[in-house]
């Protein structure tokens, strides 16, 4: 379980001034330009839901910036955010922001204001390796005219295991092929012995599920109808036991 301890560093609305129209809010609590911990094990997504808020009378148009301050990124983890109405793809990038246009917080707004929306939706799928990281989220006020920002640190800290490694449920899957594809994707895939159960996910862009295929056996080649996808780009994470072994890229064409 997903275990998250907020460091006070929060201050109040009012100790900002009148420069600071930019909040980020984790759990109702303002950890603005402050620290957050999140106890993670490995091979296992994790996702903090922030919410971006607008105190000004005036509509803000932020862009959000993501820095990895310290630890390894694993080949197989994935480190990603959604903002606004627009999910980005895994960036392996120290430092990342967009390239598409900022989005748009309006006056005395919050987001997430419905479904589909985000203010920031942090991503962190642990790798097979349990590494320890530092990811700082900066979200700042694209106006020519203004420094104003806002920020947040997220550690994320290893919890202790009392299973043996190599009696962990574990498997591999493979890039599908052909990618892109139109109407059929194959994937292979393979489990080890301790694993008692088997899937594979797909999302769209903005973290729909759009479909599961259960896996009855523990190696093989799972085929994907993908005819019934809207052309784009999705991603499909391969589960055993409830926990994400990978999760990789696949282009649906026409």
């Amino acid at each position: 379980m997903k275990k998250i301890f907020t460091t006070v560093f929060a201050l109040t609305l009012t100790s900002f001034g009148f420069s600071q129209s930019l909040h980020i809010i984790n759990d109702g609590t303002d950890v603005t330009n402050g620290t957050f911990t999140v106890e993670i094990d490995a091979s296992t997504p994790y996702v903090n839901e922030l919410e971006l808020l607008n105190t000004t009378s005036s509509s803000v148009n932020y862009q959000v910036n993501r820095t990895v301050l310290s630890g390894p990124l694993d080949a197989d983890a994935m480190l990603y955010f959604c903002t606004g109405t627009q999910c980005y793809s895994p960036q392996t990038a120290i430092t990342w922001t967009p390239t598409s246009l900022p989005s748009a917080l309006g006056p005395n707004a919050s987001l997430p204001s419905g479904s589909g929306t985000y203010g920031i939706s942090a991503h962190y799928d642990v790798g097979a390796v349990n590494n320890n990281m530092t990811v700082m989220y900066r979200v700042y006020n694209t106006a020519a005219s203004t420094v104003d920002t806002a920020y947040v640190t997220i550690h994320y800290v290893s919890s202790t295991a009392g299973i043996e490694e190599n009696q962990l449920p574990s498997g591999n899957v493979s890039a599908a092929y052909p990618n892109p594809a139109s109407s059929v994707a194959s994937i292979k895939y393979d489990m080890n012995e301790f694993s008692s159960k088997g899937k594979i996910t797909f999302y769209d862009m903005l973290g729909k599920k759009m479909k599961d295929i259960v896996l009855t056996d523990k190696q093989g080649v799972a085929k994907i109808d993908v005819s019934d996808l809207t052309p784009g780009i999705y991603f499909y994470s391969f589960i055993v036991n409830d926990k994400v072994m990978a999760t990789k890229k696949l282009i649906v064409s026409k």
